[in-house]
């Protein structure tokens, strides 16, 4: 029985050291020494170098046990660049960058999203250096629904806006007066929040007109029926409009004049024929509709129904003219471990055309994962920021997941921190930073040149960066940034009494100068002072996984030669012993049988016996307790990526447990034939 054991054992080693396999647990969360932003911890499944194409990832983790949650942008590595500071920001939705009037803005909406499958709250406009440039809300006091938010070519914004209205619900077996939430969409110049267009679904549609949602039909005003759900809306050279909403199975163009009807692509009532044997018509609760190719392309994201399990994005090639439609490329969901999005509750979810070809499909409350396609449909990258186990429970999840180029330029200085021979250093959202400096100098503050003819003795160049400090601050090491954070060792030999560290750019300009820190250079704990660690040093070393790997083998071979060679040798020993002592006070005697040993250990399980008849167990009360382990991902604690703290957050679960695995199990009721025997 020991043998099966030790190749177990043997086993988990080699699995230790070479897994591939997802984080369990709850999802692990990045906490920095210099920053109190949370980080949103990633793990890829499939990567590929057709990937790096440069372009930042923008998502909002959302989720009730989140701890990083709000609008985030990750690099090409899945570090952290930039996430919100605030600490009162509610959740967040549509995390994008559009340009307007010639600049790059990033934009999102945040409120509370737990009204009824929308939202109320603020559209938001950040510029490069992350000040908020525009605040966009509802006209006339109506607020901001988080679905959908979009430039146009025109300079103009569209976004979302869900309202209660009373409606006649005779036809659907409701009152003649109903309420529904009405989804309403509206067209607005930024600067004077003056509406140029506004769109009811209750004004265009009738309630027979989409796949009744379950629920009541609107019979009070506190609890209204949301017949419609609009989704997305995108605007095309035409000046017409492209919706999709999630109770309906087909796309609608609308009359950017009037409102009314153009066509429907899609489902029973399809104005287009379909070239793919029905394969571009039939899908249901669209989302994430967008013309493409000089309006001669679609792309949207299919949930399909539960029922099917199908879920996947599409690209279609769709004729006006002719009124034709077939698919170009099918992208399906990316399975993981046997389990897909598509298996799960669907809702949400996005798809991007990117520039060189690719497709970026996210799988919104389905799973909290991205996929990067080729232009046929072939998976080249998948990334999860959630378990498989969280699928289909929202928490994690993202409403979509972008890429974009995006150049960050805080309007903040570099976050500075020492421990011991260790500093840490991060800018929150800055993009240009190729290495760190950390500097030292004989003085606490840098020493300005002034201007002679200044009597007041006034700075002339207040600018931390201008680089006239450079008499006084020296150079003493200099590193690459790695991730958010980046770990610099302090030399030994460094004794100056004051530090700091300045951000080069790519091209070795200075961009940033962190505030100015004490460093202790004479704390000693010992008699020697502690050599300061070595940058080159891998959190997870080879030579130890080999070590551990050797030992797991050597511990094998000697417990095998032991029960081989020495084992008989010890049950002679022990019989002798047996004779020579059998008559000492207290000596347990067993007669001279030939199966002397079976009977003493038979005679154990008997106490055991009795002990199990006592609390009448039959081994049906073996109770196991099992606690995941949390951990973080593989690809975070590559050393590639740098020596950084991340840790396993604990927010947002309260009274959570954290303990050992508790195994509890009664004796065995039962004994072998040899010891029955001996009991009559």
């Amino acid at each position: 029985m020991w043998r099966p054991f030790l190749a177990i054992t043997a086993l988990l080693n080699l699995a230790g050291a070479f897994r591939d396999s997802e984080p369990t647990g709850e999802w692990p969360t990045e906490l920095y020494r210099t920053s109190s932003v949370l980080g949103t911890s990633v793990y890829s499944v499939r990567s590929n170098t057709a990937c790096k194409d440069g372009l930042y990832t923008f998502l909002s983790p959302r989720g009730e046990d989140v701890a990083a949650r709000g609008p985030s942008i990750l690099d090409q590595e899945g570090d952290l660049v930039w996430t919100s500071e605030s600490t009162t920001i509610g959740a967040a939705y549509n995390v994008d960058v559009q340009e307007y009037k010639g600049n790059q803005y990033l934009t999102f909406w945040e409120g509370d999203d737990k009204i009824n499958g929308h939202g109320r709250g603020t559209i938001h406009m950040l510029d490069q250096q992350y000040i908020e440039r525009y605040q966009i809300q509802g006209p006339g006091g109506a607020s901001a629904d988080f679905h959908e938010f979009q430039i146009t070519r025109d300079g103009t914004a569209l976004f979302t806006i869900y309202e209660t209205v009373s409606v006649d619900l005779r036809a659907v077996r409701g009152p003649e007066r109903g309420w529904v939430w009405d989804s309403r969409f509206v067209e607005i110049d930024i600067e004077t929040n003056e509406i140029l267009f506004d769109w009811r679904a209750s004004e265009h549609f009738n309630v027979t007109d989409v796949e009744k949602p379950s629920g009541s039909p609107g019979w009070t005003f506190g609890d209204p029926w949301d017949f419609f759900h609009l989704h997305s809306v995108d605007k095309d050279a035409k000046g017409h409009y492209l919706i999709s909403a999630s109770h309906t199975d087909y796309l609608t163009y609308l009359n950017g004049s009037t409102g009314d009807i153009i066509w429907r692509l899609g489902g029973e009532r399809s104005d287009f024929e379909d070239l793919s044997d029905g394969r571009a018509s039939i899908f249901a609760w669209p989302h994430d509709a967008r013309f493409h190719d000089d309006d001669k392309a679609i792309t949207l994201f299919d949930n399909t129904t539960p029922g099917d399990k199908v879920n996947r994005g599409l690209l279609l090639d769709v004729d006006q003219s002719s009124m034709k439609v077939r698919v170009r490329s099918e992208f399906r969901a990316f399975g993981h471990a046997g389990v897909t999005p598509e298996s799960q509750p669907q809702s949400d979810g996005s798809v991007q055309a990117l520039h060189n070809g690719n497709v970026l499909v996210s799988y919104g409350k389905s799973g909290a994962a991205w996929t990067e396609f080729t232009k046929m449909g072939v998976p080249m990258c998948h990334t999860q920021f959630g378990s498989i186990s969280s699928f289909g429970t929202g928490n994690p999840a993202s409403y979509r997941v972008r890429k974009r180029a995006w150049v960050g330029k805080p309007d903040t200085t570099p976050a500075f921190e020492l421990n011991g021979y260790e500093a840490a250093v991060s800018w929150n959202g800055a993009t240009e930073v190729g290495r760190w400096v950390l500097e030292g100098s004989q003085v606490p503050l840098p020493i300005h040149h002034s201007n002679p003819d200044d009597v007041e003795g006034n700075n002339p160049d207040p600018n931390p960066n201008s680089g006239k400090s450079d008499d006084v601050f020296s150079a003493i090491t200099t590193v690459r940034r790695t991730g958010f954070e980046t770990i610099i060792n302090i030399p030994f030999h460094t004794d100056q009494p004051f530090l700091r560290v300045r951000a080069l750019d790519r091209e070795d300009q200075i961009i940033g100068t962190s505030a100015v820190l004490p460093f202790n250079a004479t704390i000693i704990e010992s008699n020697s002072p502690p050599e300061p660690p070595s940058e080159s040093q891998a959190r997870h070393s080879p030579a130890l996984i080999f070590a551990g790997v050797s030992a797991t083998l050597v511990l094998t071979a000697c417990i095998y030669f032991f029960r081989r060679y020495c084992w008989a040798f010890c049950l002679r020993g022990c019989r002798w012993v047996r004779g020579s002592y059998r008559y000492l006070p207290g000596y347990r005697v067993c007669d001279e049988e030939e199966n002397w040993e079976d009977y003493c250990a038979n005679g154990e399980q008997e106490e055991g016996l009795h002990i199990a008849s006592d609390t009448e167990s039959d081994d049906s009360d073996v109770e196991i307790s099992e606690l995941d382990n949390p951990r973080l991902s593989p690809a975070l604690l590559s050393p590639a990526l740098g020596s950084r703290m991340s840790w396993q957050s604990s927010l947002g679960s309260p009274g959570s447990s954290i303990g050992r695995p508790v195994m509890v199990r009664t004796p065995s009721t039962y004994s072998n034939v040899s010891s029955r025997e001996k009991q009559h």
